[in-house]
Formats: structure tokens, C-alpha cells, sequence
């Protein structure tokens, strides 16, 4: 069940401005898997969770021209590491 709120930020340029996207989404947290973390630790990146979005939230905002590539969740701007869509009711996306 999808009971926490995150925003997915899609941040691009746009001719010589910097612009921002946003989108509120309903997720839930999970925590990143052991041989994940050792992987991504591995090259310099810190995975802090991994949060399950519907598809079609990812799809809305990438579909307008970019691919979200933060997410605000619990007070915190974070990265997305990774984006894997796992079956057609759950994208998992990787942050750090």
C-alpha cells in the first residue's frame, strides 16, 4: 500500500534558463537491498531506500520532455540513482 508522499523534481535546461518540474505522488519506502548497496557503494554512491510509485505518475512527468531525476521525500532533496519499473503496477526508483 502506497501510504507515504514524495515530489519527483524533473530538473532541465531550457535555453539558457535552469527550470524545475514537479509532481506529487503517492510511494511506499522499502530498504535497499544488501547486494545493491554493496554495488552502488562500491563506485562512490550512498542508496538510502528505494521508493515504489505507480507507472503512471513516472510516465505523466517523463512524457512532458524529462525524466525526473531528484525526489523530495521526508524533508530531504535526494537523488535518483536508478529507475526500474518491476510489473505494470510499480516503478522502483533507487535514492540517494
Amino acid at each position: 500500500m502506497r501510504n507515504d508522499i514524495c515530489t519527483l523534481i524533473a530538473v532541465y535546461a531550457e535555453g539558457t534558463e535552469i527550470k524545475k518540474r514537479e509532481l506529487q505522488v503517492f510511494c511506499s519506502r522499502k530498504s535497499a537491498g544488501r547486494s545493491e548497496y554493496y554495488a552502488a557503494y562500491a563506485v562512490g554512491l550512498k542508496p538510502r531506500c528505494i521508493l515504489e510509485i505507480d507507472p503512471m505518475d513516472w510516465e505523466f512527468l517523463s512524457g512532458q520532455g524529462e525524466k525526473p531525476n531528484k525526489v523530495l521525500y521526508r524533508g530531504e532533496e535526494l537523488n535518483i540513482m536508478r529507475d526500474y519499473q518491476t510489473d505494470e503496477t510499480t516503478v522502483e526508483l533507487t535514492i540517494g
